[in-house]
């Protein structure tokens, strides 16, 4: 059971077609929040109001008190269900379109005031907009109609073929349809189960963080557990060793002068922190590195001087290279399609595209996948591109390393004997079998720094952060794709995109839980739109 310190809506209205599964949601819902209490609109509204026909006040807030007096009173038993209908439809031309919401929610505040309300029986688009404007949260059920009618069927006791003009009847008089635009959270019934709605439901009601890292049950790929923990913090601590670290280290330092040209590593940088301080590293290891910084276009101008000012007071040379090259045709296609996706109007119904293709996304952003699909993590789509070119300029070089500064773990293995989780610094690319690996390294895990332990170098190195930077930034500082997309990916989410990342920062102790938050709540604004990023990079 979820505890919400405050929840963020007032309840919870649950509307669908008739057969859609509203009662059964609501009761299921009851079960999960705390005081919480499930009420149909039919038995507080509908069938009190009917008690009173002949007596109901000609003033709207009148009929709202009488109703209020009367919650519990009635309990509408052998009243035909047409009757109800008629009669609901007779109250809409009497008093306002949205009276039946404007009446519950005055119960709910008048008799109910200490429970959270789980609401299910409403029905009218009118009645759906005067529940959200009053902070609700709208839930819309949908099912295929011959689904549906087997439902109501069974329910009600006569016939499928009754049961779909039941349907058609009601979507004429009340459009419940259109309340799919409008709602915060749209489910089929019949493809998604009561528990994995309600894990939606709660996330959005009640939020909760983890107890270690940014992470939010907002996110639907996060699942905090009884620990209070994040799956990712709790496995992080449960499995984490130092141990395979000391041998990828030794296997590191066995790759020195294994180049078959001047080189014997390539060193990605941008002229930022963690790259600037890796770059140091390296070298003092005894590696011969070539510095380089991948143009996929979109990233701001600055980075390239920037990083070849860094690899020439290092004594480092340095190769700007052009990513585009790598880019498939099923990546220029995920490309478009995240254009077009940015593009279209914010609404519920975008708010749901945006958290679907947010876990598809999940399963499609390795360098191997060729589904052409939208992305909302713009990193994820542009790892597809940049991975290749990894490898690629790679081999070019004649180099079997590629070291990175980034603070979190390259992989994740299965131990076959102790069955635990194995938490790799050292990627192995070899997409070909007749050609040589490269292995990418995120040096600052594989060395278990800490934003401390860079800091120190930095100020041996006399490096500055730049005017109008923090130390501690969000993907979109170095990336203009990812700053046209982060604030409409952060409402249409409810999060912020890059959540993720800054909290495995903080999973492995590289940076604060504070610092993290510092780096999320800091907005970067861009005048262009995703597609004006693209199109100006030339890769669409």
């Amino acid at each position: 059971m979820i505890h919400p310190m405050k929840p963020n809506y007032k309840g919870i209205v649950i509307f669908g077609a008739p057969g859609s599964g509203k009662t059964t949601v609501a009761r299921h819902l009851v079960s999960e929040f705390p005081k919480a209490k499930h009420i149909e609109a039919a038995h507080c509204v509908i069938y009190p109001a009917m008690a009173f026909r002949d007596r109901l006040p000609k003033d709207e807030k009148k009929f709202l008190h009488l109703l209020t007096e009367q919650y519990g009173k009635h309990s509408g038993k052998n009243i035909v269900r047409e009757d109800a209908r008629a009669f609901s439809t007779y109250l809409k031309n009497k008093y306002s379109h949205a009276v039946i919401a404007k009446t519950l929610i005055r119960i709910c505040e008048k008799k109910l005031s200490k429970k959270f309300i789980i609401i299910a029986g409403t029905r009218g688009y009118k009645n759906a907009v005067h529940f959200k404007k009053h902070g609700y949260l709208l839930v819309y059920l949908k099912t295929p109609e011959k689904h549906s009618s087997r439902r109501l069927a069974k329910r009600e006791s006569f016939s499928v073929q009754k049961a779909e003009k039941e349907r058609e009847i009601e979507e004429r008089i009340f459009s419940t349809n259109k309340v799919e635009k409008i709602a915060h959270l749209s489910f089929n019934t019949a493809v998604i189960g009561k528990k994995e709605m309600s894990f939606e439901i709660q996330a959005l009601v009640a939020p909760r963080e983890c107890a270690r890292c940014v992470n939010s049950s907002v996110n639907p790929s996060c699942v905090i557990g009884k620990s209070g923990m994040c799956d990712v913090c709790e496995g992080y601590m449960k499995n984490f060793s130092s141990t395979p670290l000391r041998k990828e280290l030794k296997f590191l330092f066995s790759l020195r002068r294994s180049g078959t040209g001047k080189y014997d590593a390539l060193v990605g940088i941008s002229g930022g922190k963690d790259s600037t301080a890796t770059l140091y590293e390296i070298q003092k290891m005894g590696f011969t590195p070539l510095a380089f910084s991948l143009d996929a276009g979109y990233y701001p101008k600055h980075i390239f001087p920037r990083a070849r000012r860094v690899a020439a007071d290092l004594g480092v040379p340095y190769e700007k290279i052009d990513a585009r090259k790598y880019i498939r045709p099923a990546d220029r296609m995920s490309f478009r399609k995240t254009a077009a996706l940015y593009a279209e109007k914010e609404s519920e119904v975008l708010r749901e595209k945006f958290r679907k293709w947010y876990m598809e996304d999940r399963r499609h952003y390795s360098v191997k996948c060729t589904h052409a699909i939208p992305f909302v993590r713009t990193c994820q789509l542009c790892r597809r591109m940049i991975v290749r070119a990894y490898y690629g300029e790679a081999m070019r070089h004649g180099v079997r390393l590629v070291i990175l500064g980034i603070n979190e773990w390259a992989g994740l293995s299965q131990d076959s004997t102790s069955k635990k989780i194995v938490f790799s610094a050292i990627r192995k690319l070899q997409p070909f079998k007749n050609r040589p690996a490269v292995h990418v390294v995120h040096l600052p895990f594989l060395l278990q720094r800490t934003v401390k332990d860079t800091e120190k170098i930095l100020k041996k190195l006399e490096w500055k952060i730049p005017r109008g930077e923090s130390l501690i930034e969000s993907n979109s500082n170095s990336c203009l794709f990812a700053r046209a997309a982060e604030n409409k990916a952060r409402r249409m989410l409810g999060f912020h995109p890059d959540a993720t990342r800054l909290a495995r920062e903080v999973t492995v102790g590289f940076i604060t839980k504070e610092q993290a938050h510092a780096a999320l709540r800091k907005i970067h604004s861009s005048p262009h739109s995703v597609e004006t990023i693209l199109k100006n990079a030339g890769v669409l």
